[in-house]
């Protein structure tokens, strides 16, 4: 089989393809630098429409988003996700010198800040995976938003994925989350719920966030 047209990533969308997963292998939709370099000299209006449309590429695809998905093999993760221009990793964490965790896992978080007008908007990529295992929750969060901003882009992300899932709205009702202990899911797939929340900064009254996440923990019976 011969990869085309996939630049970086043909190599192991191949290999996913060929070899199969957990899940079925994803559609690569967007470069995960395709914003990267946002001009800080567009004016509002073109960065909240480059905003808008970054999210609305992140749900176009079910269960996947900048090459991530649940089963996704750590080669293949490390790969895509070393040295990404204009993204910083700003976290790494491992449990595997807990001797009482079963399930040896690692976390990762990278950010990137988008313009707009004098706010800048920060994007958070959150990704899970067994220790040099399988990639098994990714979360994306967009943060330092103010209150219209934030629910434009929920909006545009939750119109996509109503239209996907039937059960959609009735699994999690459309509208800002006011209460920090409510968290409602759609199962999407065997093992794999979904999640959309819109909700305050309680630390930071002005600042509101919207976070995508696909959650794999059951299919892992890690909880």
């Amino acid at each position: 089989m011969k990869c085309k047209c996939l630049g970086r990533y043909a190599t192991w969308v191949c290999r996913a393809v060929l070899a199969g997963s957990l899940l079925m292998a994803p559609v690569v939709t967007e470069n995960f630098v395709s914003a990267s370099n946002a001009s800080t000299s567009v004016t509002t209006t073109d960065e909240a429409d480059a905003i808008l449309k970054e999210a609305k590429a992140i749900v176009a695809q079910p269960e996947t988003f900048y090459t991530l998905y649940v089963g996704m093999p750590h080669s293949d993760f490390r790969a895509n996700f070393s040295n990404l221009p204009g993204w910083q990793q700003v976290r790494y964490h491992d449990n595997y010198k807990d001797p009482w965790i079963t399930k040896k896992t690692a976390s990762w978080e990278y950010k990137r800040t988008l313009p707009l007008g004098k706010r800048m908007i920060n994007q958070d990529v959150y990704i899970k995976q067994l220790y040099n295992g399988s990639v098994y929750r990714v979360a994306v969060i967009f943060s330092g938003l103010d209150k219209g901003t934030g629910a434009k882009i929920y909006k545009e992300m939750y119109n996509v994925l109503k239209n996907r899932y039937p059960s959609f709205e009735t699994s999690i009702p459309y509208g800002l989350i006011v209460r920090r202990d409510y968290t409602p899911t759609i199962q999407v797939s065997s093992g794999v719920h979904l999640q959309l929340l819109y909700y305050k900064n309680f630390k930071e009254p002005n600042n509101y966030e919207v976070a995508y996440i696909i959650d794999g923990g059951q299919a892992y019976n890690l909880y």
